[in-house]
């Protein structure tokens, strides 16, 4: 902290606080799936459409090979992320049981600011809950991509038409969406902890971390040439 001990800490909690409103403000914007009247306003929004799509055309298919192997990629890929987030867990508790050299070790630095042992292993333990909080969210779409697979599996065989068609599509892609939300979210944190690595060296360091953070993935969200690319292909299939 600084010298003065009061300022130091008032300057971690808004640090921190920032760090909450930021994540539940940009968690809403991007998380949110849009009903059937509202257009997409965000990357996600429009793929959870998309989604709509490919189930509809699912139906037209008598083999599902290529759409459960397409679902596949997404539970090894969300598999991978779970297993790393427990072993990123167990490297931070190991940091948390030698604390007192861990800090010794930061403290050496010349860029970073004074801060007491007992903060330190709190920012420690903070961490570790957002790694925490990652490993729950890829273990949880983990588990949606199963209930995706299932409904694959059991999807009615062509010909499939009238409301049943629209019926089954609406809610194998808002399964799918889910699990793709927690997946989302699992990722989010890790972009989030790398802020949090910034307050080691500051508070400052924090808040304009997480705020760059944020702007970045926004910027995926709303202005990416990825976006772009989805966005003209939504308008162009009629959404």
């Amino acid at each position: 902290m600084s010298s003065n001990w009061l300022d130091g800490s008032m300057m971690d909690v808004l640090a921190f606080g920032w760090m909450l409103v930021l994540w539940f403000v940009y968690g809403r914007f991007a998380d949110k799936l849009p009903g059937d009247e509202v257009a997409p306003a965000n990357l996600n929004q429009m793929m959870h459409q998309l989604r709509r799509q490919w189930m509809r055309r699912m139906l037209d298919r008598p083999e599902r090979i290529l759409d459960s192997s397409l679902t596949g990629h997404s539970v090894s890929a969300t598999t991978f992320f779970a297993s790393t987030s427990m072993l990123v867990i167990a490297g931070l508790l190991g940091v948390l049981g030698r604390a007192a050299d861990a800090h010794a070790v930061v403290q050496s630095f010349g860029f970073t600011v004074l801060s007491s042992e007992l903060l330190f292993e709190l920012k420690v333990l903070g961490l570790i809950g957002l790694f925490m909080v990652g490993f729950y969210k890829f273990t949880w779409a983990l588990r949606q991509f199963n209930f995706a697979c299932t409904l694959i599996g059991a999807a009615p065989l062509p010909p499939v038409t009238g409301p049943s068609r629209d019926r089954f599509a609406d809610h194998a892609a808002r399964v799918m969406s889910l699990a793709v939300v927690s997946f989302n979210g699992g990722i989010r944190s890790y972009y989030f902890a790398m802020a949090w690595l910034g307050w080691f060296i500051h508070p400052l360091a924090f808040a304009a971390g997480t705020s760059a953070v944020v702007l970045v993935l926004l910027k995926r969200q709303v202005r990416s040439r990825s976006q772009s690319s989805v966005a003209e292909f939504y308008e162009a299939t009629g959404r």
